[in-house]
């Protein structure tokens, strides 16, 4: 069956989407990078939430959507919280990558542009001391360097700054850079031979090129220069937005910019339309710490506030940020505080039925179980609480 026939049935049967780690051993496997035995026979352990029949035929789906190929299904089994399938492949096409596309070479492309070499994996960044390793292995068996950067292989560093780091230390020594479809560390050195490496530099050293450092201080700032987002939470009417104006005052008497995010003013743009039903609150809490994991990644800061009643909703905020990125904020007014304070009248319509789902008459509200800070708004001031807040980022090291 040709490949353009294959992609016509492809159209037609049930798609299973790979994760960056079943492309990147699906592109190693159709490119002959394990075994030269290997290729569209080969048996391709796949992850699956659903089980199906040996015989079955299923497309193969990146990440673009792109349809990959056709895995024929030999074998099933229970795994985890779903299913191990086995079968054989048929390729349409390579996984489409972002960025780099000239450095994305087969194991065939590799052996026949660079030949045998000496494998370079620095882990993340390249230091002077694999340099000089690298150098007298060359000048040892009189091979070229190659500069191998694992596509998905840990320390979790974002690939375009590997790879910049990799360009960097090529500039310095002569060598190639080659980026491997890579996801796991078992496969590494059997791909690598593949690939015409004779010999591998060993990880090591501590003291990076000075283009390496700038890169690699892009890509980890400081905690400084760090985004961090501020998730003030409490029932209506107990201050959050308050607090949040006079925390906003002091971060730019700092000297840093910031983006706010009101639960009411974001309900009017961001959330216009949604109610105030469970699946509703969660949408609109949702989108909201979207956007602030956004703001936050791109090294900004995002004071947020919004009652976000739910503490499984505010976990998966949570999980939106990068770690110690994610500041959840309690302001813990008492219901009755809350209500005297109420000048929109919001919990006395509630109580006389006139509105329902109201969070702190009908509807509950779940306290933080691990908030970052608890703030006490009956016994200090807005600007008091702001102080204490700017204290404990003080002491987190964002300032």
């Amino acid at each position: 069956m040709s490949t353009t026939e294959l992609a016509i049935e492809a159209a037609g049967l049930e798609p299973l989407q790979l994760t960056e780690h079943q492309a990147c051993l699906f592109e190693l496997l159709i490119t002959y990078a394990l075994e030269p035995s290997m290729g569209f026979d080969a048996d391709y352990p796949l992850d699956s939430p659903a089980p199906y029949e040996p015989g079955a035929r299923l497309a193969l789906r990146d990440g673009f959507n792109e349809r990959l190929g056709v895995l024929t299904v030999t074998a099933c089994a229970p795994a985890g919280d779903g299913y191990q399938l086995h079968g054989s492949l048929q390729p349409i096409m390579r996984p489409r990558w972002r960025g780099f596309e000239t450095l994305r070479l087969t194991a065939g492309e590799a052996c026949e542009r660079l030949g045998p070499c000496i494998a370079w994996v620095p882990a993340p960044w390249p230091t002077r001391e694999e340099a000089v390793g690298a150098a007298q292995l060359a000048f040892e068996d009189g091979l070229p360097i190659v500069i191998f950067v694992p596509s998905h292989l840990p320390p979790h560093v974002g690939l375009p700054a590997r790879v910049r780091a990799a360009q960097a230390a090529a500039a310095e020594t002569g060598a190639e850079v080659v980026i491997l479809p890579m996801a796991d560390p078992a496969l590494l050195d059997t791909a690598l031979t593949h690939y015409g490496a004779r010999r591998r530099v060993a990880s090591g050293g501590a003291v990076v090129f000075d283009a390496v450092e700038a890169i690699r201080r892009a890509e980890q700032p400081p905690r400084t220069e760090q985004g961090f987002c501020l998730w003030f939470t409490g029932l209506p009417s107990a201050g959050k937005s308050t607090i949040a104006a006079e925390v906003a005052t002091l971060i730019e008497e700092r000297g840093r910019r910031f983006t706010f995010l009101d639960g009411d003013v974001v309900r009017t743009h961001l959330s216009k339309g949604l109610g105030f039903s469970r699946e509703d609150r969660d949408t609109n809490i949702r989108r909201i710490g979207w956007v602030a994991s956004e703001i936050v990644r791109h090294g900004g800061v995002a004071l947020c506030a919004a009652v976000s009643p739910y503490e499984a909703t505010r976990e998966q905020v949570r999980s939106m940020m990068p770690a110690g990125q994610f500041i959840l904020i309690y302001v813990a007014t008492s219901p009755e505080v809350c209500e005297a304070r109420d000048v929109k009248g919001f919990y006395a319509q509630a109580r006389a039925g006139a509105i329902t789902g109201f969070t702190g008459v009908d509807d509950p509200y779940e306290e933080p179980l691990q908030p970052s800070l608890r703030l006490d708004t009956t016994s200090a001031t807005p600007r008091a609480n702001a102080r204490a807040v700017m204290e404990f980022l003080v002491q987190e090291g964002f300032f």
